[in-house]
């Protein structure tokens, strides 16, 4: 009873809000699986909403059967139709709640209400997707990702130094494996297996034991399966797929060849590193890049909001996002009226534009030229390893998924750390001066690259130190261009079907990272963000195998997308270069170069 207590606990993502002022009707951000933070919802499966003025400003949680339709004057209606359903709660508080979708709730399109006596009246009905089956995977971080709430038989999770081996029975703990006879608010009855369940470990299927209800907890599911004899490292990532169609989050588990201590021969943190973090405590880490800016600003350099601030200053005002996307698509394009007509948005005639316009909206136009990036921070806990790096870590040979988070409480910080006033840079086009702009060091290159490819040769950045890192010079070698040799070859991709990606060259040791991504359509052009990401496959592979097949299962966990929005990559893995820094504990000098190609996903 206390193992499974635990496990109960550890899958509860626990919202830890201070006193609020209980103003107007609740208002509801998003529904989501409690597990994977996937926006379908399957009957039977727990939920959590986010929002405001949802329920007190103390978390209280549901202690005992049944669960309550109403709890600490909280409740949750789902309405299909005819149909209005009133959900078990599971927790409630100011800005989270957690609930069971009912069973017997109808297929299909459903708005959500909630009611909280504290405040006025009923939120407005927000829309979810109610599907049979859509199985999230809860993971130590309470984040969707890194490694999962994935447990031997007596409910203890398997730590790095003494992982699965192959043939050892694990417990994947999940929610959303489909609905069940009986009440929701009960505990689950026994015996119900549900079928057409698969575990996919690293790239390999296993062999599944067991798929129902856990015994402890309502809407809780376990699914036991055997560990393959394929993979192994740190952080093997892996998900379950239901129906033969759909697909969860990815997870990860330590695996090894005889349980012994497991070793990362994958580029990425070394378990040293990983045991820390998972333990809490905070990591000093580094990155140097040098590559395309559009890549350096999807990493979080800010190469375009100098320009971006010297446009407004000169405009008088801050210019709206979509009209910096609509100027540099405008710009690029030679199409002058459009230009014309965004500028007099914000009071510009064609007499006033002046010199010093025109070097701003070039600067932003030119975010496709080669610049050199340095960022120094410290993570705090696998909270943040997990959303910010788990996902680009597998061991080679493998992949995992990444899917744009929903709540606010993902967006990961990292403190940065001082270098110093500034940082050198050298290369073959001669030495430039890194500046520190907020927490990062950026420099452009400007352009004359071929397509995305830094050129080979020798590259240097050296700081003099600074609070938290000490002097340095990190160098970074390219003297074998990665190509990818079949790219013509590849014009859509379907996202039942494997797909072969082949290469020459690149970093030797080293490993190649292959990317499926599909971007939000409303945000492909311009500056790349971050968030503008909807999903991600990526795989990684030593270079030295010169190919990769990126499995079906993988690539039918992304969304339908076309040529606009989705991008097949093919790239050096940007952690193939460690470099040794004082005062961090990680560091990594990368090669930015990222060969692409717009791609269709059927």
């Amino acid at each position: 009873m206390r193992a499974a207590h635990l496990v109960c606990l550890s899958v509860a993502i626990l919202a830890a809000p201070t006193c609020f002022a209980q103003l107007g009707a609740p208002s509801v951000s998003s529904v989501v699986n409690s597990a994977s933070y996937y926006d379908h919802l399957a009957q039977g499966s727990i939920f959590t909403v986010f929002g405001y003025s949802l329920g007190p400003a103390d978390l209280l949680s549901a202690d005992v059967f049944p669960l309550p339709s109403e709890l600490g004057g909280t409740s949750i209606k789902v309405t299909s139709g005819s149909s209005s359903l009133s959900c078990p709660m599971v927790y409630t508080s100011y800005a989270q709640l957690a609930a069971i979708l009912p069973s017997n709730t109808p297929l299909g399109d459903a708005t959500l209400t909630v009611t909280y006596k504290g405040a006025t009246g009923t939120s407005s009905p927000a829309h979810i997707i109610v599907v049979a089956s859509s199985v999230g995977l809860y993971s130590v971080a309470s984040s969707g990702l890194g490694p999962g709430i994935i447990t031997s038989s007596d409910f203890a999770l398997k730590p790095l130094d003494r992982p699965a081996r192959p043939g050892e029975v694990l417990i994947a703990w999940g929610t959303g494996l489909g609905a069940i006879d009986g009440n929701d608010a009960m505990p689950p009855p026994s015996g119900k297996q549900f079928a057409n369940v698969e575990v996919f470990v690293g790239n390999s299927p296993a062999t599944v034991v067991a798929a129902g209800r856990s015994g402890c907890c309502a809407g809780l599911d376990q699914i036991a399966f055997e560990v393959p004899n394929a993979t192994f490292g740190c952080l093997v990532p892996v998900t379950v797929r239901t129906g033969g169609a759909t697909v969860s989050n990815f997870v990860s588990v330590p695996i090894s060849a005889r349980g012994e201590a497991c070793s990362n021969t994958a580029p990425g943190f070394p378990a040293s590193l990983l045991n820390r973090a998972i333990a809490g405590d905070p990591l000093k880490l580094g990155l140097i890049a040098i590559g395309p800016v559009r890549l350096l600003e999807f990493l979080g350099f800010s190469f375009s909001q100098g320009a971006q601030d010297q446009l407004s200053a000169l405009l008088h005002g801050p210019v709206a996002e979509a009209d910096i996307k609509r100027l540099i698509q405008a710009y690029r394009s030679r199409q002058m009226r459009t230009l014309q007509q965004i500028l007099a948005k914000y009071g510009v005639t064609p007499r006033h534009i002046d010199h010093k316009l025109v070097r701003a909206v070039h600067a932003l136009a030119g975010l496709d030229v080669q610049g050199a990036g340095a960022a120094f921070g410290t993570l705090s806990s696998l909270s943040d390893f997990g959303p910010q790096f788990a996902f680009s870590v597998p061991p080679a040979g493998t992949c995992t998924l990444t899917r744009e988070m929903q709540a606010p409480r993902f967006e990961a910080e990292s403190r940065s750390l001082d270098a110093g006033a500034a940082l050198s840079f050298n290369g073959p086009s001669g030495p430039r001066a890194m500046q520190r702009k907020s927490s990062a060091y950026e420099v452009s290159l400007g352009g004359g690259f071929p397509e995305a490819i830094v050129p080979s040769g020798s590259y240097s950045v050296a700081g003099s130190g600074g609070t938290g890192v000490g002097p340095f010079t990190a160098t970074l070698n390219i003297s074998d261009t990665l190509t990818w040799t079949n790219k013509s070859s590849i014009s859509s991709i379907d996202r039942r079907q494997p797909v072969t990606v082949t290469w020459t060259g690149g970093p030797s040791p080293g490993f190649v990272l292959i990317g499926a991504l599909v971007l939000d359509a409303n945000s492909n052009s311009g500056v790349l963000k971050p968030n503008d990401l909807d999903a991600a496959v990526v795989c990684v592979e030593d270079s030295r195998k010169g190919s990769f097949t990126v499995p079906s299962f993988a690539l039918s966990a992304l969304p339908t997308a076309d040529a606009g929005s989705g991008y097949l990559i093919v790239m050096p893995h940007p952690f193939s270069n460690p470099v040794q820094i004082p005062g961090l504990d990680l560091a990594y000098f990368m090669n930015g170069s990222a060969d692409y190609k717009p791609m269709e996903f059927r």
